[in-house]
């Protein structure tokens, strides 16, 4: 059964970044908040330091070149309701990548320490795997394709959520 676009609009609108994330890292014990942006590809990016708990657990195993992440966002107004699961992989990025990034991370959720990428502060691709929105009382599986292409609703008051 076809899933109702408006649920994958959601779904993009909680992932956009404009509400803080936390992320269940693989081999690490408990969730932790991350900044996060979904730019017009539809592939998520985390900002992290490049120091700390967080940037530790997203290291990657030896002989792996990405970690396993659930990225989650709960929607806590009333015009945004619901809970995002985002599961994947991420992929640290360095170098002519990390400034791409960056500048994509800006499009849709600016802030200045996308300035530190290489110097303080690190972007993660995430390869989204599996997509989920909780949804009133239901747990919807949305089509990862059908995310990756849907665009963000217009609320323009979530810019200082």
């Amino acid at each position: 059964m076809p899933v109702s676009t408006s649920l994958v609009e959601i779904a993009r609108t909680l992932a956009a970044g404009r509400v803080l994330g936390v992320v269940h890292v693989n081999g690490h014990r408990g969730p932790l908040r991350v900044r996060h942006a979904t730019p017009a590809d539809g592939t998520p990016l985390l900002l992290t330091r490049s120091t700390g708990t967080l940037a530790a657990a997203l290291v990657p195993p030896p002989g792996e070149c990405d970690t396993a992440v659930v990225l989650s966002v709960d929607g806590h107004r009333p015009d945004l309701p619901g809970r995002l699961w985002l599961s994947g992989w991420a992929e640290p990025l360095g170098g002519a990548r990390a400034r791409a990034a960056a500048l994509e991370y800006a499009e849709v959720n600016p802030t200045e320490d996308l300035l530190g990428v290489g110097r303080g502060h690190a972007l993660y691709r995430v390869e989204v795997g599996e997509v989920r929105l909780a949804f009133g009382s239901s747990l919807v599986e949305l089509d990862v394709d059908e995310f990756r292409a849907a665009s963000p609703l217009a609320l323009d008051h979530l810019m200082t959520g």
